[in-house]
């Protein structure tokens, strides 16, 4: 569930990937190839099911070798956007944390760390200047304690994480939100709330989290839709094009700066039980979500019913290097 405020992301693509545990959209229109070679042009070299979501047994899927194709680097005269190598990486992992949700933390936490050290050593200009900062989906504050423990002071000496010998304990710490948190999920509200310019900004409680000189990744994990229901009030205001805009909006309105990585409710074939979401167990179908994360041109599409979450998350990197190779400055 969730709700629109107006603010600022920007986004991701190219990856083709799937496990035995679900099939993935890696930003090349297609869904559920396992295992494969996207071709130069986007289309599937070999083993394709056309986009069907037909997938098939073999296990893990390879990376797609055609990233940074089509991905809306053009200013609005059709000109090439002038772009440079990041020097920074910024990553918020927004987390639903209701009572449905601990299997799917668990898994995530188990992924996460693997996954920022593999984009540290595929992005040699970052360094180690990579952010990470946790938010759950009933609140826009990065996340600084759990029911389990006080996760901060960070080393980073802020509400977010810095890239260090501390990082995989603070993460640990910061991941393990329980499922307490409200009914009424709002992950793409949190977001947008998270990253006005009045938490970002000198003062901000979010203050240095995002920066100029790189893009944003978004990693957003959870089982339910993200629907507006007008009785309740409960899930974020606004359409897809208006979240986008918003999230945008925080890389000065290049959707190319953001990077989105979604592990949400997918179409059959998947993960989930045969009935796919009871309100309890599997996932519901997230379309609204998904529009959001196809939106830009980076982004990877994963089954959050998927028995690990390394294979998704590590999949989508070249998506990253893409969007760090060729930012655009806002």
């Amino acid at each position: 569930m969730i709700r629109f405020w107006a603010s600022a992301l920007a986004l991701v693509l190219a990856a083709c990937q799937a496990g035995d545990d679900g099939d993935f959209d890696f930003g090349d229109g297609s869904t559920g190839l396992s295992p494969l070679t996207m071709g130069e042009t986007g289309e599937p070299a070999t083993g394709s099911s056309e986009g069907t979501g037909d997938s098939t047994d073999d296990g893990v899927g390879e990376e797609s070798s055609d990233a940074g194709e089509d991905t809306g680097d053009e200013s609005s005269t059709g000109e090439p956007l002038p772009t440079v190598p990041c020097t920074t990486l910024d990553i918020l992992v927004v987390i639903d944390n209701s009572d449905t949700m601990a299997q799917e933390q668990a898994k995530l936490a188990t992924a996460l760390g693997p996954f920022i050290a593999m984009a540290q050593s595929q992005l040699p200009g970052v360094m180690d200047s990579i952010h990470v900062a946790v938010l759950a989906t009933d609140a826009p504050d990065f996340v600084t304690s759990t029911p389990a423990a006080e996760c901060t002071p960070y080393a980073s000496g802020a509400s977010w994480m810095a890239l260090g010998p501390t990082l995989d304990a603070e993460l640990a710490c910061a991941t393990a939100l329980g499922v307490e948190g409200d009914a009424d999920e709002r992950p793409v509200q949190m977001t947008i709330e998270a990253l006005a310019p009045e938490q970002l900004g000198l003062g901000g409680a979010h203050e240095g989290f995002l920066r100029e000189e790189g893009p944003l990744v978004v990693v957003l994990v959870t089982d339910e839709e993200d629907d507006f229901e007008e009785e309740t009030e409960w899930g974020s205001e606004g359409d897809p094009a208006d979240w986008v805009a918003a999230i945008a909006a925080t890389k000065g309105g290049y959707e190319q700066d953001v990077v989105v990585l979604a592990l949400v409710g997918t179409e059959k074939p998947n993960a989930c039980p045969d009935y796919q979401w009871n309100g309890v167990d599997g996932a519901e179908l997230a379309p609204r979500l998904i529009e959001l994360t196809e939106s830009f041109p980076r982004h990877a599409v994963g089954d959050v019913c998927a028995a690990e979450y390394g294979t998704f998350l590590t999949g989508a990197m070249p998506q990253i290097v893409e969007a760090c190779g060729s930012y655009v400055l806002p």
